[in-house]
């Protein structure tokens, strides 16, 4: 019975500290409630606030697909292997496989 009331006195403590110290969207959930006149009002402006700053960060950033066919050309790359490079690679693996 112990642990139990522990654990929730735990995660008690943890949604404390998210309503008082973690902002979403700009504020936190206790500046929010202290703003409200009422409970109706507390969700109705959170979601509302919560949603406004969503869509403005989509707005900023857009998805990364669309960033990918920009229609640049990529870059080559900045290293090469040559056929001796990978002849060589072959026979370490080749002899590191044989021993195991």
């Amino acid at each position: 019975m112990l642990r139990v009331a522990l654990k929730l006195v735990l995660a008690g403590a943890a949604l404390a500290a998210i309503w008082a110290f973690v902002p979403i969207g700009g504020h936190t959930m206790a500046w929010r409630w202290q703003r409200a006149g009422s409970a109706a009002a507390f969700v109705d402006r959170t979601w509302a606030e919560i949603r406004d700053a969503g869509l403005a960060a989509q707005r900023a950033h857009p998805a990364p697909h669309a960033q990918a066919r920009s229609g640049a050309p990529a870059a080559r790359p900045s290293e090469s292997h040559s056929d001796a490079d990978r002849r060589e690679l072959d026979r370490i693996l080749s002899r590191h496989l044989d021993e195991h």
